[in-house]
């Protein structure tokens, strides 16, 4: 078994695929035994024209499957033969010198199930940036409930839990997360920068909105209703309850207004619309500005819609997702050494 697989997974990406695979390959150079896997997500562009020119392996999903970030990482785990896999989404960039400290946190606690870092968000307009890299920390190790899209797993501790589900839409990572800890493995976060992402910001309205078009607000009301009734949704609920926090009220109106219906008497309702009022002038007051107080209702309408849409969705199992591929290529060589490739066709 190799020491470290790297699954990257992308859709539209050619921005960014060059700069990501580059980094990646500059960091496991020194890695006795190492692999890479892009999965792709039937994407539109070039990039998986761009990533035939380094030594990867491609696996492209075909676009009439469910396709999610997550289910790129199923994919690429599934494929995946190495005792630690990392998990790199196509808009990042790996720091050279972070993996050093990983493997040293996993190799000196088996109880460690997964370890992060310190993610740099960079706003797209600096997708150019080939500047020097940033340092955070001093590479000191702190326990954490969850990890982001940026992380390195014990092939072990997925073998025990399960991998990524790759039908939920959003919130994947927490909901691994949360099933390594209640198997007895703890979550390790460096202070050592792992990625720059570079991202839209989620305090605009087009961030909010790419985001919503993304059904980044799907994945909550999913997790809920794969987990109703166990522990899991019980401590899902206790972390991450600040995402429902609109969905509770918004059930409270409608209660509200429901009783205040059948009484004949509509102060609840009064009442509940008072408190929604309090709460939007106190958000402007306190960001002392109207267009962050929009974005910020906005998003919460968001979070709705999107909660109640996935808590309506099919909970379906993981080991019923179909791997349709179109392409499979695996490479050796030297990057941009494109005469190496061997193609085939999955069905």
């Amino acid at each position: 078994m190799n020491k470290l697989a790297v699954v990257l997974i992308t859709k539209n990406q050619a921005w960014n695929i060059e700069r990501l695979i580059e980094s990646v390959l500059r960091s496991t150079a020194g890695v006795a035994s190492s692999e890479v896997w892009l999965v792709d997500s039937a994407s539109t562009d070039c990039t998986v024209e761009l990533a035939k020119q380094y030594p990867v392996n491609i696996l492209r999903l075909r676009p009439d499957l469910p396709l999610t970030p997550a289910a790129g990482r199923y994919v690429g785990y599934s494929y995946s033969q190495s005792q630690y896999v990392l998990f790199l989404d196509g808009d990042m960039e790996l720091y050279p010198d972070w993996l050093e400290g990983a493997f040293h946190t996993m190799e000196d606690d088996s109880t460690v199930g997964a370890v992060t870092g310190d993610v740099i968000d960079c706003p797209i307009p600096a997708a150019e940036f080939r500047g020097p890299l940033k340092r955070t920390g001093n590479g000191e190790a702190m326990e954490v409930d969850r990890c982001g899209g940026a992380a390195m797993y014990r092939h072990a501790a997925l073998e025990q839990t399960g991998t990524f589900n790759p039908y939920l839409c959003s919130d994947e990572e927490p909901e691994l997360c949360l099933r390594l800890r209640c198997a007895g493995y703890r979550i390790i976060q460096l202070r050592h920068a792992i990625v720059n992402h570079y991202t839209e910001a989620d305090n605009t309205l087009s961030g909010v909105m790419s985001r919503r078009r993304r059904r980044f607000y799907v994945g909550a009301g999913q997790v809920l209703r794969y987990h109703f009734g166990t522990i899991l949704c019980w401590l899902y609920i206790k972390e991450r309850g600040f995402a429902f926090i609109p969905a509770f009220a918004l059930i409270a109106g409608i209660i509200s207004l429901a009783w205040s219906a059948v009484i004949g008497q509509w102060s609840w309702f009064g009442y509940w619309c008072l408190m929604v009022i309090i709460v939007v002038v106190g958000d402007g007051v306190r960001k002392r500005s109207i267009y962050q107080t929009t974005v910020s209702l906005v998003k919460r309408l968001f979070i709705i819609e999107g909660t109640m849409i996935g808590l309506l969705k099919q909970s379906l199992s993981p080991k019923d997702y179909s791997v349709a591929l179109d392409l499979i290529i695996k490479k050796k060589g030297n990057p941009r050494d494109s005469n190496r490739s061997q193609e085939a066709r999955v069905g």
